[in-house]
């Protein structure tokens, strides 16, 4: 093995070890804050805790994710974190507003398209070239901007929607920046490696505390909204790179990868926003038919053994269309996407009737 790859290797090793110590030994310290200052997450009938836990462990997210990614640009010379940071710090903030005092929808989304708006003023993420996905290659910006817009405020709400378990939103979070990490190093973006395997680090080191009995701490909006924001700046880079000829796959097939990857949180949403709207009700509005309900409530799970199925689920959708991205046209690997889909959402269907009847 080479001395550079060497090198890589110890530096990949470094960012997930320090991701993990960090996060090991300040998210106990955030507890202690909470627990003092008693922020605690509001209880509700869709709660499935009957007490008070401590919020506010994005808090650690959000410090870690700025130093490694500041610490990846002095060592491989990138120039994103001047347009992530900002944005990011954006998504964060509003993130603890709505942890601590609560924010109105109109007013979260507003700041989410201010936070996109300066994230695409980077050049790194301005997707010029789909390569085939829907059949389009250079498109007209009057497409792709607002296309781009609803993808990364749809995915990070989305994100935020499915933190509604123990350890649900970190262990997809470990999966999902694991992939990216193997993705970064085929394309060889030496620095998003690093702060995907750092992030890896954070999230194994927060499910010690979010499994727990003793020190429990939920991510919060805090957390979720910050890492949905990261995980679809992350899809939006890589769109906008040239990946063509680079990947184990064929090239208009990588969207619908990337959709297979992040699998339960892009459905879960879709569903659950359809499913309101036609009882009448805000696509906002908290109810318990999001997937990790329908299998606590039909049943009889725990949390852990709903995290379990869950993160199945999504690493098995993933790998059938990996395969299935590097076999199949693209018009056949999207309608594969979407009947799959559709099948698997009239299942979960079906048990929401079956936990009404149930009830």
């Amino acid at each position: 093995m080479r001395a550079l790859d060497l090198y890589k290797i110890l530096i990949f090793f470094t960012f997930f070890t320090a991701g993990f110590v960090v996060t090991y030994f300040l998210t106990p310290v955030i507890i202690q804050v909470v627990k003092v200052k008693r922020l605690y997450e509001k209880l509700s009938e869709r709660s499935s805790h009957s007490v008070h836990v401590p919020s506010f462990g994005g808090v650690t997210f959000y410090v870690v994710f700025i130093i490694a990614i500041s610490i990846a640009e002095q060592f491989f010379m990138i120039g994103r974190a001047v347009y992530l940071v900002p944005t990011a710090t954006i998504i964060f903030m509003i993130g603890l507003k709505d942890d601590l005092t609560g924010i109105s929808p109109s007013n979260k989304i507003m700041a989410q398209i201010i936070a996109t708006t300066l994230l695409f003023l980077s050049t790194d993420f301005q997707i010029m070239d789909l390569h085939g996905f829907f059949g389009l290659h250079h498109t007209s910006p009057i497409i792709v901007v607002p296309l781009s817009y609803a993808v990364v405020i749809f995915f990070t709400n989305a994100f935020n929607l499915i933190d509604g378990i123990d350890g649900l939103a970190s262990s997809l979070a470990v999966f999902y920046f694991a992939v990216f990490a193997c993705i970064f190093g085929i394309l060889k973006d030496w620095a998003f490696v690093s702060v995907c395997v750092c992030l890896v680090g954070v999230f194994i080191a927060f499910l010690r505390y979010n499994l727990s009995s003793d020190k429990k701490i939920f991510m919060g909006d805090t957390g979720s909204l910050f890492i949905g924001f990261i995980l679809v700046a992350f899809v939006v880079h890589l769109m906008a790179s040239d990946f063509s000829g680079k990947l184990k796959l064929k090239d208009a097939n990588f969207g619908v990868f990337l959709i297979a990857l992040l699998f339960v949180p892009i459905l879960d949403s879709i569903r659950v926003f359809i499913a309101r709207s036609i009882d009448g009700r805000s696509p906002f509005s908290p109810d318990r038919n999001h997937i990790h309900h329908l299998l606590m409530d039909r049943f009889n799970l725990n949390h852990r053994q709903t995290t379990a199925c869950i993160l199945i689920l999504n690493i098995c959708v993933c790998l059938l269309f990996w395969a299935a991205s590097y076999y199949l046209p693209h018009s056949w690997a999207g309608m594969a996407l979407l009947v799959f889909s559709i099948l698997f959402s009239l299942y979960l269907r079906n048990l929401r009737l079956q936990v009404r009847v149930k009830q």
